[in-house]
């Protein structure tokens, strides 16, 4: 799939063009208020009786909400009745990774593309009419010219009563800023967010935070379900107290200089992290259904799981090992999981490598429902023979996931395994997307090494247990 910058220079162009044949003199409070002529009855008759354009205001906006910025901009040009629709849509996403994409890195057009980017963003500001927000999203590379800019959105957002704020500033390399080359830092207290009771998801991206400022949040945001938090070298120490009684959901992911993180939380669900081995206390309260944990903290968990006795009331587990060594797990004993139903692991592995010393894990979770394989796969020198894996019964699986197959020995002996041990199995799906090109533009591109999966595939075809599907992506 190829991109330039045609389309996106086409969309802030039409945005420009709107915002100067409009009203913007006009402000309503209210969806009823919206200056729209109406068509009449020649116009409809003309139109073959336009049904979409006759249902309420309020419905219009609501599916117009659903759409892309540019899919949602393009029906002003339809008649009058939508001119100004568009301006009252409740989700703002200023999502442009797809152009980030497309170019590579120390690629110039990307000093073309960020002021194009700004203008977009700061032309449909100027002319948004609607009352509050139920999503705000920034997501591009930005550098420091776009602080400013930045905070103005920030104060927008928090002007409309936003629920959903997401700001992603990333940059083109994808590696962690230093302390001095964050664009936008909210270390202090948070300007812009005096007023966030209306915040019911906040997710940062590269954005420099520190605990300090995130518990303001958790404090004073009270209907705050879910936190995000990536790539932060602010961020050191953070609680996470009792008061925080709507919140369902934190991540805290690449943020190198954590040292540790506390959580009284008594509603969370969902925990993620990823990062540094450090102190984690679940204080005074059992850990979430969900967890996912990975780097570091990943590696010393899974050596030392007799350690971490809490982690075992947990229903769902995804462990994301930095640094997977077969040498290191093989001698490990697992405790058992009796109230796991998913496991997902997520490894980096070689030809030369098994991952069968993770079967003790999968055996020490006698509920386990759905197991998913997560394998980022690299060629090595060395190339081994199959191996053969003793079989014990696993009465509860019933789904079984492969992303990233390859179809080599080190994925092969476990989906082996897995057909011959998951006596109740519904389902084994064989996907030979590589996980890190997941939500890119290249995750569907075919070559030679997916097609040679597929093949491998095709072969376990005869192992399948009677009644179970077969699936290959």
């Amino acid at each position: 799939m190829r991109y330039n910058s045609e389309g996106y220079y086409l969309k802030a162009q039409h945005l420009q063009d709107l915002y100067e044949t409009s009203d913007v003199g006009i402000y309503s409070k209210t969806v009823k208020s919206i200056p729209m002529e109406k068509t009449n009855d020649n116009e409809r008759g003309s139109c073959l009786e336009d049904c979409i354009s006759g249902l309420p205001d309020a419905l219009l906006i609501s599916i117009l909400s659903l759409l892309t910025m540019k899919e949602a901009g393009r029906t002003s040009l339809l008649s009058k009745r939508w001119r100004y629709m568009w301006t009252y849509i409740t989700a703002l996403n200023f999502d442009a990774l797809h152009i980030i994409y497309g170019l590579k890195l120390g690629d110039k057009r990307l000093d073309v593309e960020r002021p194009l980017y700004l203008s977009w963003v700061n032309q449909v500001l100027k002319s948004y009419n609607g009352p509050s927000l139920d999503e705000f999203r920034v997501q591009f590379d930005l550098d420091e010219t776009c602080r400013f800019d930045i905070n103005n959105w920030v104060n927008f957002a928090m002007e409309k009563r936003v629920k959903r704020l997401d700001l992603d500033v990333s940059n083109i390399e994808h590696h962690t800023r230093k302390e001095e080359d964050y664009i936008y830092h909210i270390t202090n207290h948070p300007r812009g967010f005096t007023s966030c009771n209306s915040l019911t998801n906040l997710q940062l991206k590269y954005v420099n935070v520190t605990g300090q400022v995130l518990e303001y949040f958790l404090t004073n945001c009270p209907f705050l379900e879910q936190l995000t938090v990536h790539k932060s070298d602010g961020l050191v120490n953070l609680k996470v107290s009792e008061l925080s009684l709507k919140l369902t959901h934190l991540a805290i992911t690449d943020c190198y200089n954590v040292e540790s993180i506390e959580i009284s939380a008594m509603n969370l669900v969902s925990f993620k992290y990823y990062g540094p081995k450090i102190s984690l206390p679940f204080k005074n309260v059992p850990p979430p259904v969900e967890m996912f944990v990975g780097g570091e903290y990943c590696d010393n968990l899974i050596c030392n799981f007799l350690e971490f006795s809490s982690y075992l009331s947990l229903e769902s587990l995804t462990l994301h090992l930095a640094y997977y060594d077969e040498n290191s797990i093989e001698d490990v004993k697992f405790p058992v999981f009796n109230k796991l139903k998913q496991l997902e692991l997520i490894i980096s592995a070689g030809d030369n490598e098994s991952l069968t010393v993770l079967v003790p894990l999968i055996e020490a979770c006698p509920f386990l429902n759905k197991f998913v394989l997560q394998l980022q796969w690299f060629k090595t020198a060395v190339r081994r023979k199959l191996e053969s894996v003793e079989i014990c019964p696993l009465q509860y699986l019933k789904v079984v996931e492969f992303v990233g197959w390859v179809g080599r020995p080190i994925d092969i002996e476990l989906a082996t395994y897995l057909m011959k041990s998951a006596v109740m199995l519904e389902k084994i799906t064989f996907d030979p997307r590589k996980p890190y090109l997941i939500g890119t533009p290249w995750e569907f591109m075919e070559t030679k090494g997916k097609r040679a999966a597929r093949k491998r595939a095709e072969k376990l075809r005869k192992k399948l247990p009677p009644g179970a599907a077969f699936v290959i992506l």
